[in-house]
């Protein structure tokens, strides 16, 4: 004798292993293209001949050091220049550029000393709201953020213009769009 139960089970098998098929599928993907990405970010962050140097050629206009920053060639999810010196006090003109090949927006976000992995836990933790930090460019709400650009689509770039802090140090900047900051981050010296 059939009972109710016993239908319910064998029309819900197929969907069962429907759902456990798609399941693989996406963790598949997943895996794949995440890998893709720390294995490119791990060779961008090698320094080889044919890489741009990660110290940025810092142009001088009068006092002004001129920086120019774009996402890498080697993986999209990671700064070209992962490093510039300016001098304290000095007046800064930093050019972020999305000229990136694939369709990602990214922002540039520059912090206090000693901030990065306390900025990089905010960027992460906006992935519980993705709509309202979307809203909010994905910048954190945070005292330590110093400078920061807007969420930029490809094909847009911003300029911040702004002057160095006075006190000595290792300053990160950071793209802080959910999941990007680990591997798209860089330091602004100043000595």
């Amino acid at each position: 004798m059939e009972t109710h139960h016993d239908t319910h089970d064998q029309e819900n098998g197929f969907w069962n292993i429907a759902n456990v098929v798609i399941g693989f599928g996406f963790a598949a993907f997943a895996l794949v293209s995440g890998s893709i990405l720390i294995i490119g970010g791990i060779k961008a962050a090698k320094p080889t001949s044919a890489v741009v140097t990660t110290v940025a050629p810092s142009a001088s206009s009068g006092d002004v050091a001129v920086i120019n920053i774009k996402p890498g060639i080697a993986n999209p999810m990671s700064y070209d220049i992962t490093s510039f010196s300016v001098k304290p006090g000095q007046k800064v003109k930093l050019t972020f550029a999305n000229e990136s090949a694939t369709p990602l927006q990214h922002n540039l976000v520059l912090c206090k000393a000693g901030t990065k992995d306390s900025i990089i836990a905010l960027a992460n933790g906006m992935m519980t709201d993705m709509a309202k930090w979307m809203g909010k460019g994905f910048i954190p709400e945070s005292p330590d953020v110093l400078q920061h650009t807007k969420l930029l689509n490809i094909k847009e770039s911003e300029t911040l213009e702004f002057t160095a802090p006075a006190e000595k140090g290792d300053y990160p900047y950071l793209c802080t769009f959910p999941g990007h900051a680990m591997i798209m981050n860089g330091l602004m010296k100043v000595e």
